[in-house]
Protein backbone atom coordinates (compact mmCIF):
# COMPACT_ATOMS: atom_id res chain seq x y z
CA UNK A 1 0.00 0.00 0.00
CA UNK A 2 1.08 3.63 -0.69
CA UNK A 3 0.84 6.49 1.20
CA UNK A 4 -0.88 8.62 -0.85
CA UNK A 5 -2.71 8.27 -3.89
CA UNK A 6 -3.05 11.79 -6.57
CA UNK A 7 -6.36 11.76 -7.94
CA UNK A 8 -5.95 13.62 -11.41
CA UNK A 9 -8.92 13.01 -14.01
CA UNK A 10 -12.06 14.60 -13.63
CA UNK A 11 -13.58 10.76 -13.38
CA UNK A 12 -10.82 10.09 -10.47
CA UNK A 13 -11.95 13.17 -8.55
CA UNK A 14 -16.06 12.71 -9.69
CA UNK A 15 -15.76 8.86 -7.69
CA UNK A 16 -14.32 9.94 -4.96
CA UNK A 17 -16.29 13.07 -4.59
CA UNK A 18 -19.45 11.00 -3.31
CA UNK A 19 -19.43 11.24 0.75
CA UNK A 20 -20.86 7.62 0.82
CA UNK A 21 -18.02 6.19 -1.43
CA UNK A 22 -15.47 8.37 1.19
CA UNK A 23 -17.10 6.68 4.03
CA UNK A 24 -16.75 2.97 2.23
CA UNK A 25 -12.78 4.09 2.08
CA UNK A 26 -12.58 5.11 5.20
CA UNK A 27 -14.49 1.75 6.81
CA UNK A 28 -12.20 -0.60 4.79
CA UNK A 29 -8.94 1.49 5.91
CA UNK A 30 -10.51 1.73 9.35
CA UNK A 31 -10.94 -2.51 9.17
CA UNK A 32 -7.36 -2.46 8.57
CA UNK A 33 -7.42 -5.93 6.71
CA UNK A 34 -8.84 -7.26 3.13
CA UNK A 35 -13.22 -7.48 3.62
CA UNK A 36 -16.15 -8.23 1.42
CA UNK A 37 -18.68 -5.76 0.70
CA UNK A 38 -20.34 -7.06 2.84
CA UNK A 39 -18.76 -6.74 5.60
CA UNK A 40 -18.54 -3.23 5.24
CA UNK A 41 -22.30 -2.75 4.67
CA UNK A 42 -22.78 -4.80 7.58
CA UNK A 43 -20.09 -2.23 9.30
CA UNK A 44 -22.00 1.12 8.18
CA UNK A 45 -25.96 -0.35 7.93
CA UNK A 46 -26.33 -0.76 4.61
CA UNK A 47 -27.36 -2.70 1.98
CA UNK A 48 -24.69 -4.97 0.57
CA UNK A 49 -25.54 -4.32 -3.27
CA UNK A 50 -25.66 0.03 -2.33
CA UNK A 51 -21.84 -0.98 -0.98
CA UNK A 52 -21.01 -3.55 -3.89
CA UNK A 53 -21.74 -1.01 -6.05
CA UNK A 54 -19.93 1.69 -5.03
CA UNK A 55 -16.46 -0.75 -4.61
CA UNK A 56 -16.91 -1.45 -8.26
CA UNK A 57 -16.53 2.55 -8.44
CA UNK A 58 -13.99 2.26 -6.37
CA UNK A 59 -11.61 -0.45 -8.25
CA UNK A 60 -12.47 1.02 -11.32
CA UNK A 61 -9.60 4.15 -10.24
CA UNK A 62 -7.70 1.47 -8.22
CA UNK A 63 -8.94 2.87 -4.53
CA UNK A 64 -9.42 -0.01 -3.80
CA UNK A 65 -8.75 -3.64 -5.17
CA UNK A 66 -9.34 -7.53 -5.02
CA UNK A 67 -6.90 -9.22 -1.97
CA UNK A 68 -8.14 -13.01 -2.39
CA UNK A 69 -11.59 -14.29 -2.97
CA UNK A 70 -12.39 -17.48 -0.67
CA UNK A 71 -15.31 -19.78 -0.76
CA UNK A 72 -18.22 -19.52 2.29
CA UNK A 73 -20.95 -22.03 2.03
CA UNK A 74 -20.39 -22.39 -2.12
CA UNK A 75 -20.21 -18.76 -2.64
CA UNK A 76 -16.91 -17.45 -3.63
CA UNK A 77 -16.53 -13.99 -1.28
CA UNK A 78 -14.31 -11.56 -2.92
CA UNK A 79 -12.49 -9.54 -0.24
CA UNK A 80 -10.71 -5.78 -0.79
CA UNK A 81 -8.24 -3.26 0.65
CA UNK A 82 -7.35 0.01 0.15
CA UNK A 83 -4.50 0.69 -1.94
CA UNK A 84 -3.43 4.05 -0.17
CA UNK A 85 -3.51 5.24 3.32
CA UNK A 86 -5.16 8.34 1.97
CA UNK A 87 -5.55 10.64 -1.64
CA UNK A 88 -5.42 14.44 -2.62
CA UNK A 89 -7.05 15.98 -5.74
CA UNK A 90 -4.52 17.62 -8.42
CA UNK A 91 -6.40 19.94 -10.28
CA UNK A 92 -3.61 21.02 -13.00
CA UNK A 93 -4.23 18.74 -15.76
CA UNK A 94 -8.42 19.31 -15.82
CA UNK A 95 -8.91 21.04 -18.75
CA UNK A 96 -11.56 24.56 -17.98
CA UNK A 97 -14.11 23.06 -19.42
CA UNK A 98 -14.88 20.39 -17.20
CA UNK A 99 -13.14 22.38 -13.92
CA UNK A 100 -15.92 24.29 -12.53
CA UNK A 101 -18.37 20.92 -12.48
CA UNK A 102 -15.00 19.02 -10.97
CA UNK A 103 -14.34 21.66 -8.33
CA UNK A 104 -18.32 21.52 -7.10
CA UNK A 105 -17.85 17.93 -6.84
CA UNK A 106 -14.82 18.27 -4.78
CA UNK A 107 -15.96 20.93 -2.58
CA UNK A 108 -18.90 18.65 -1.72
CA UNK A 109 -16.38 16.13 -0.33
CA UNK A 110 -14.74 18.70 1.49
CA UNK A 111 -17.80 20.49 3.19
CA UNK A 112 -18.48 16.09 4.05
CA UNK A 113 -15.50 15.92 5.94
CA UNK A 114 -15.31 18.80 7.64
CA UNK A 115 -19.16 18.70 8.86
CA UNK A 116 -18.26 14.79 9.89
CA UNK A 117 -15.58 15.97 12.02
CA UNK A 118 -17.49 18.90 13.25
CA UNK A 119 -20.44 16.39 14.20
CA UNK A 120 -18.09 14.27 16.34
CA UNK A 121 -16.39 17.53 18.26
CA UNK A 122 -19.89 18.85 19.15
CA UNK A 123 -21.10 15.66 19.93
CA UNK A 124 -17.78 15.27 22.31
CA UNK A 125 -18.13 18.65 23.58
CA UNK A 126 -21.79 18.13 24.51
CA UNK A 127 -21.04 15.03 26.64
CA UNK A 128 -18.40 16.61 28.32
CA UNK A 129 -20.59 19.46 29.39
CA UNK A 130 -23.42 17.33 30.32
CA UNK A 131 -20.95 15.30 32.39
CA UNK A 132 -18.94 18.49 33.69
CA UNK A 133 -15.64 16.72 33.08
CA UNK A 134 -13.95 19.84 30.63
CA UNK A 135 -11.56 21.57 32.69
CA UNK A 136 -8.47 23.27 31.74
CA UNK A 137 -6.17 20.76 32.15
CA UNK A 138 -8.50 18.19 30.19
CA UNK A 139 -6.53 17.33 27.39
CA UNK A 140 -8.75 14.88 25.85
CA UNK A 141 -9.51 17.12 22.69
CA UNK A 142 -8.59 20.25 21.70
CA UNK A 143 -9.23 22.90 18.72
CA UNK A 144 -6.40 25.16 17.20
CA UNK A 145 -6.25 27.43 14.21
CA UNK A 146 -3.37 30.17 13.75
CA UNK A 147 -1.19 30.80 10.50
CA UNK A 148 2.18 29.56 10.02
CA UNK A 149 5.00 31.23 8.09
CA UNK A 150 7.01 28.54 6.17
CA UNK A 151 8.86 28.10 3.65
CA UNK A 152 8.20 25.66 0.81
CA UNK A 153 11.58 23.38 1.92
CA UNK A 154 10.56 23.31 6.04
CA UNK A 155 6.55 22.91 5.18
CA UNK A 156 7.37 19.62 3.23
CA UNK A 157 9.97 18.40 6.10
CA UNK A 158 6.34 19.63 8.19
CA UNK A 159 4.08 17.35 6.41
CA UNK A 160 6.29 14.41 6.33
CA UNK A 161 6.66 14.45 10.30
CA UNK A 162 3.41 14.86 10.73
CA UNK A 163 2.38 11.40 8.17
CA UNK A 164 5.16 10.01 10.16
CA UNK A 165 3.20 10.77 13.50
CA UNK A 166 0.05 9.83 11.92
CA UNK A 167 1.17 6.52 11.14
CA UNK A 168 3.04 5.74 14.57
CA UNK A 169 -0.41 6.56 16.35
CA UNK A 170 -2.64 5.33 13.66
CA UNK A 171 -1.15 1.60 13.92
CA UNK A 172 -1.77 0.97 17.16
CA UNK A 173 -3.13 -1.90 18.67
CA UNK A 174 -7.30 -1.50 20.29
CA UNK A 175 -6.82 -4.73 21.84
CA UNK A 176 -4.86 -2.26 24.60
CA UNK A 177 -7.36 -1.05 27.19
CA UNK A 178 -5.42 1.78 28.10
CA UNK A 179 -4.96 3.04 24.24
CA UNK A 180 -8.23 5.61 23.61
CA UNK A 181 -9.16 6.54 20.04
CA UNK A 182 -9.21 10.00 19.09
CA UNK A 183 -11.23 11.75 16.16
CA UNK A 184 -8.70 14.11 14.41
CA UNK A 185 -8.81 16.60 11.18
CA UNK A 186 -6.12 18.57 9.90
CA UNK A 187 -6.15 21.01 7.34
CA UNK A 188 -3.06 23.55 6.25
CA UNK A 189 -4.00 25.02 3.17
CA UNK A 190 -1.44 28.03 1.77
CA UNK A 191 -2.64 31.55 1.67
CA UNK A 192 -2.41 32.55 -1.93
CA UNK A 193 -4.58 36.06 -1.30
CA UNK A 194 -2.43 39.22 -0.92
CA UNK A 195 -2.81 40.85 2.89
CA UNK A 196 -1.30 43.45 4.41
CA UNK A 197 -1.73 42.58 8.30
Amino acid sequence: MVLERILKTPEEIKIMSDPLRLTIYKTFHKLGRPATAKEVADDLGLAPAKVHYHVQKMLSIEILELDHTKEINGIIAKFFKVTADSFVIDYSNISDKVKNSVYSKSENLYISIFNDFRDKFLTSLRSKVKNNSSSSEDRSGFIMHDKMYIQQGDYEKFYSELVGLIEKYGNQEETDENIMTYNFLISMIKNDEETAE
